[in-house]
């Protein structure tokens, strides 16, 4: 599981040197590059692709881009960092979710959940600054990603991992094709694509470590715990963001990582016992 928010941390680290390209491009290089390494590889293992049952993998696909959607919207109507911050309250859900399935029981954890988040909100420093739907769409998005996490989980009692990770890469794929197919914001596009095909693909690669180990962990995890892990890439990226490319130190921020790693720690402690 610790490969987990690291995979994520460096995708991210990633998607930022590639900011300069549209988003839609970038998510397909984060889709697209994954689908096809991962079929290729699926190939060479002499994996049996009749025996994927496509359907019960759209409503997973439908959900993770629920929560892209609400993010990207969101971001359009509030700061940045409030949007971020609001979209990270995944392990709310989550946990909330999991005590409502009768998964985890209704306990002190749920401090060590707020507290996570309240790091997080240290490290982010969110702007005051908001609209009340561009707050909901952040909660959204953030809803729909918890929510994302339980189906992968239940999915992955019936469905092997293989199965899992390439329907759901080929089938982002796909929608994104049919997306940029009708965007008419293409000009330069390949110049651009070209020049930066190492970040596209660091995307596409720390994309697809990050989905083959989150869904080997919900294999064996509760969805609680790991989406509480997964908040340790905010902490990893922060400190990427000061070493690679030249972030002002913030004592509040230190605080946060210092708080975020507690939470976390604490939780895991609790649960195991």
């Amino acid at each position: 599981m610790v490969l987990c928010p690291i995979s994520l941390a460096l995708m991210g680290y990633a998607v930022k040197t590639s900011h300069h390209l549209p988003v839609a491009q970038v998510l397909l290089a984060r889709f697209g590059i994954s689908a096809l390494i991962y079929t290729v590889w699926l190939g060479i293992r002499g994996f049996e692709f009749r025996a994927i049952r496509p359907l019960k993998h759209v409503l997973r696909t439908a959900l993770g881009f629920c929560s892209v959607a609400c993010l990207f919207g969101s971001i359009s109507k509030i700061p940045l960092s409030t949007a971020l911050c609001l979209s990270y309250t995944v392990p709310i859900f989550s946990y909330v979710i999991s005590v409502c399935l009768g998964q985890v029981k209704a306990d002190f954890r749920f401090l060590y959940v707020a507290g996570a988040v309240v790091a997080i909100a240290m490290i982010v420093q969110p702007s005051a600054d908001i609209s009340p739907f561009g707050a909901l769409l952040g909660l959204a998005s953030a809803f729909f990603g918890a929510m994302a996490l339980f189906e992968i989980k239940r999915i992955s009692h019936s469905e092997g991992t293989d199965a899992i990770l390439v329907m759901y890469f080929v089938y982002a794929t796909l929608a994104l094709l049919l997306f940029s197919l009708f965007s008419n914001d293409t000009s330069g596009l390949g110049d651009s694509l070209a020049a930066s095909a190492p970040q596209l693909l660091g995307v596409g690669l720390f994309g697809l470590l990050y989905q083959f180990s989150l869904v080997g962990a919900l294999k064996h995890v509760p969805v609680a715990t790991v989406s509480l892990a997964l908040l340790a890439a905010i902490a990893i990226g922060y400190g990427i963001d000061i070493m690679a490319l030249g972030a002002q130190v913030s004592l509040w921020a230190l605080l946060g990582t210092v708080l975020l790693a507690a939470c976390i720690g604490a939780y895991s402690r609790a649960s195991r016992t």
